[in-house]
């Protein structure tokens, strides 16, 4: 048995998919026998932790120029790696005082980036082992636009070269991820790819008179160079064709989505139902027709989405360009195109299943039992 003290700026009851991978796999990592203890912005009812005060828990909605006021900018020059570091610090001081007992393991999961900051501020006072879990690129690829600034550019990866090397196990949700990480010295990353949720679903009734086609999640605020009008100009095409369509859009929008959806066209036939828990996410997945991923062309995997929707045998139609679209899980995936014919009880084609959110739990348990690396 295991202590671990896991740093989360991402955790249910916040809904995003940053805040899943953590807490499922602190509750399969519970399940197993281990003690686990997080510090996060909040906490669902009854989770062993502490409550760490975020004054932004939740994404803005605003996006673009709109979003970056003065002090938006003061942050980004004043505050390295990123602007949530006094958060990140307050929460590694939270968990030094309330913590049960003397950790095996510190946990931190990113992004932001400087929650790993804490991990390994708490790694020295403490004098456990530190997991670093990267869920995203650091500097390749950022989603971050500011990180694109040479000043910014040349600081965080300066922080990245010192903090990383000092980690005792680095995990990463991809291949590409881990090839990052190594540039960054890190000596034995490994991939704990995203993993399907436990059957949590609940029952969702969608029009049984429609063709429901659903897309779970945010678009722009995972990915900024996400559109959603890779999805709505097909739909409104394909609505002239096959007028039983309907499209769902479960999740947190930006205001110009929100405004873009419901000044389409289309718009009766767009229903945009917001933020929903992930049983009742999951429960429209399952109720779904189809299932719509929207990527862009810097990614080269798919949206985290992926494996929720493979776990349901619905048909995937995949909304966008870039590498992502290579990615042998979408084997079979539908295109813009098939929107007007897809149909009620249609079946898709699941050519690579994800790892169960138990199977992702027991290899982390396995790495963690594993004795210290000597370099």
């Amino acid at each position: 048995m295991m202590r671990i003290l896991l740093i989360a700026r991402h955790y249910p009851p916040a809904v995003s998919g940053g805040a899943r991978r953590p807490y499922l796999l602190a509750r399969e990592l519970r399940a197993l026998g281990h003690e686990i203890f997080v510090i996060a912005p909040a906490l669902p009812e009854g989770e062993p932790g502490v409550v760490a005060p975020h004054a932004n828990r939740d994404p803005a909605t605003l996006s673009g120029d709109a979003a970056d006021g003065m002090r938006d900018v003061l942050r980004e020059w004043l505050l390295w790696p990123d602007p949530d570091i006094r958060w990140s610090m307050r929460a590694a001081t939270a968990a030094a005082e309330a913590a049960p007992w003397t950790p095996d393991w510190i946990w931190t999961t990113s992004p932001p980036e400087s929650i790993h900051s804490a991990g390994l501020a708490l790694k020295r006072k403490t004098g456990a082992r530190w997991l670093a879990d990267f869920r995203d690129h650091w500097l390749d690829r950022p989603h971050r636009l500011a990180r694109s600034a040479p000043h910014r550019k040349i600081g965080e990866s300066l922080v990245a070269r010192f903090q990383i090397p000092r980690a005792d196990l680095i995990t990463c949700v991809d291949g590409f991820v881990a090839d990052e990480m190594r540039g960054f010295g890190a000596r034995d990353p490994r991939v704990l790819p995203h993993f399907s949720p436990p059957d949590m679903a609940t029952p969702v009734a969608l029009p049984a008179e429609d063709v429901n086609l659903v897309h779970s999640g945010s678009i722009s605020l995972s990915d900024p160079e996400a559109d959603i009008e890779a999805l709505l100009a097909p739909f409104e095409e394909a609505l002239r064709v096959n007028p039983r369509l309907r499209l769902h859009f479960v999740g947190r929008l930006t205001d110009a989505e929100g405004a873009r959806a419901r000044a389409s066209p289309a718009g009766d036939r767009i229903v945009l139902h917001g933020v929903r828990s992930l049983p009742e996410s999951l429960g429209m997945q399952h109720a779904a027709d189809a299932l719509a991923l929207i990527g862009s062309p810097k990614t080269r995997v798919p949206p985290s989405k992926i494996v929720e929707y493979l776990a349901t045998t619905k048909p995937i139609v995949v909304c966008g360009e870039g590498g992502w679209l290579k990615d042998e899980r979408l084997r079979g995936a539908l295109t813009p195109v098939d929107i007007a014919r897809l149909e009620k009880g249609g079946t898709g084609q699941r050519p690579v299943l994800p790892p169960t959110a138990r199977q992702a739990a027991e290899t982390l348990a396995v790495w963690l039992n594993e004795p210290p690396a000597r370099y």
